[in-house]
């Protein structure tokens, strides 16, 4: 189940973020998504790098396994 929640921005972070949305055709909480997904991924393998465990790259957007090293 979806949960709502706000995200305060600066005016220019919400400039920038609107400005990226239009280039990209997505909307803003797709970009908020993603940007959130790949930092938790991004979090993710670096525990797993200094753990000494595989470090697993995944796509942002789909999951995919896309190499690991």
């Amino acid at each position: 189940m979806p949960v709502a929640w706000t995200l305060r921005l600066s005016e220019s972070e919400e400039a920038a973020l609107s400005a990226q949305a239009v280039v990209e055709g997505r909307s803003k909480q797709e970009i908020v998504r993603d940007a959130l997904r790949t930092y938790m991924i991004r979090q993710r393998a670096w525990d797993e790098f200094v753990t000494d465990e595989p470090v697993v790259y995944r796509s942002p957007a789909t999951g995919e396994i896309l190499r690991t090293a």
